[in-house]
């Protein structure tokens, strides 16, 4: 984080979604920092870590384990259990200036539910952060990066962007309401960290999702914390 704050810009997720939706250039060398599902290892260990560097970042929720474990139906059973920050942890890093966006209620995959299932998951989740933090909620991650064009007009109409799990650079022509991200899973070595702003990273990162494809892996990867 020290040498991303050297070398990079990082940006709150809402100045990425503003160039887009105003057709403004995007902000030089910006990196938004996003974080899913809200584990207790954000609060304990990354927040300390952005607090002290002035760093922004938006985490997003699955209301209804806060406080709890991701245990959610449809977990693989190889995935460790760990816990997640409660209402007040959250709460105190709102105060703070950490940006919270929904990840559904339950972290169900969108598109195996009906519409109006999936708009309950929705739009209850942004309420809920709402009232607990007294801030609005501007922004969806789909659950498993899994999203339809129908799931992806009912965001639309409660969210002003939202993130998929494809392994991307946003680009001026991304779509606001999917857009790509690069999994910290793929820059946790160093050397390749350093990669993020040379013209080689978009080529690791194709190189990523082609290895996907061949394993055929879901767009969410085989690391489903997401």
């Amino acid at each position: 984080m020290e040498w991303l704050q050297r070398h990079a810009q990082v940006v709150p997720l809402s100045e990425i979604v503003s160039a887009l939706v105003d057709r403004r250039p995007l902000p030089e060398r910006a990196v938004a920092l996003t974080f899913d599902d809200g584990f207790s290892d954000f609060y304990l260990f990354a927040a300390p870590v952005l607090r002290r560097l002035g760093l922004p970042a938006t985490i997003f929720l699955p209301t209804s384990y806060c406080g709890r474990t991701n245990s959610w139906r449809g977990q693989p059973g190889w995935v460790a259990e760990e816990p997640l920050m409660n209402w007040e942890q959250v709460r105190e890093l709102a105060r703070e200036g950490f940006q919270f966006g929904a990840h559904t209620v339950s972290h169900p995959a969108l598109t195996a539910l009906t519409l109006d299932e999936a708009e309950r998951e929705i739009t209850e989740s942004k309420i809920q952060i709402e009232k607990q933090t007294g801030r609005p909620v501007e922004f969806f991650c789909y659950p498993y990066g899994r999203w339809s064009p129908a799931i992806r007009d009912i965001v639309v109409r409660h969210y002003k962007g939202a993130c998929a799990t494809t392994a991307g650079m946003v680009a001026p022509s991304s779509d606001p309401f999917s857009l790509p991200r690069a999994d910290a899973h793929y820059l946790r070595h160093l050397p390749i960290f350093k990669m993020l702003l040379t013209k080689s990273f978009p080529i690791y990162l194709a190189s990523r999702r082609l290895i996907r494809r061949v394993r055929r892996e879901p767009e969410g990867g085989p690391y489903p914390k997401g």
